[in-house]
C-alpha cells in the first residue's frame, strides 16, 4: 500500500468550491487590463470587469474572477484572441471559492475576516489578492466574506462570500 506523505492541495485558485451555493454572472473582460491570475477581486470600469487598482476602496468591489474549466492560462487566452480584443469571463457574486494567499494558510481559523490587497503588489500577491491579516495601507477588509477554515501550506484556502 502506498503511503502519502503530503496532502492534496485544498483546491485551485479561482475555482468554485461548492457549486450548489453560488451566483455567477458573465462579464466582459478588457484584454489590455487583464487579470494576472484567477481568483482575484475585481471591479467594473464602464462595461468591463477589471482588476482592482492601487488605492481602490471596498465599495468598488463587484465580485471575484472565476477560473473556467477546462481552461488556458490568461496570457495564453489573450495571445489566442489577440491583444486589444476583449473576451468574456465570469464573476462570483455570491458563493464559495478557493483562493490563493501568499504563504501558509494552514493556521487560519473558521470565520476569520478576509482582507484584499489594494497597495504594494508583488508577483505572488497582486492587487485584488487575498490576505488573512490586515496590512496598514496595503489592504482593506473584504465585506461579507470570511474564511471557512484552515487551508493548506501552499496558501490555498476556501472563503465564503455573501453567504
Amino acid at each position: 500500500m502506498t503511503a502519502y506523505l503530503k496532502r492534496m492541495p485544498l483546491g485551485i485558485a479561482g475555482a468554485i468550491s461548492r457549486p450548489q451555493d453560488m451566483t455567477v454572472e458573465p462579464v466582459l473582460l478588457n484584454s489590455p487590463d487583464a487579470f494576472p491570475a484567477y481568483g482575484l477581486v475585481g471591479k467594473y470600469d464602464g462595461d468591463y470587469f477589471v482588476p482592482l487598482a492601487e488605492g481602490d476602496t471596498a465599495d468598488k468591489i463587484q465580485g471575484i474572477y472565476v477560473r473556467p474549466y477546462p481552461t488556458a492560462s490568461i496570457p495564453d487566452k489573450i495571445q489566442i484572441i489577440g491583444t486589444g480584443n476583449n473576451f468574456t469571463g465570469d464573476a462570483l457574486k455570491r458563493g464559495y471559492m478557493t483562493v490563493k494567499l501568499d504563504g501558509d494558510a494552514s493556521r487560519i481559523k473558521k470565520g476569520a475576516p478576509v482582507y484584499v490587497r489594494v497597495g504594494k503588489p508583488t508577483k505572488t500577491s497582486p492587487l485584488g489578492s487575498f490576505l488573512n491579516d490586515a496590512v496598514e495601507g496595503e489592504s482593506i477588509l473584504f465585506p461579507n466574506a470570511q474564511f471557512t477554515g484552515a487551508g493548506d501550506a501552499q496558501g490555498n484556502v476556501e472563503i465564503s462570500y455573501k453567504i
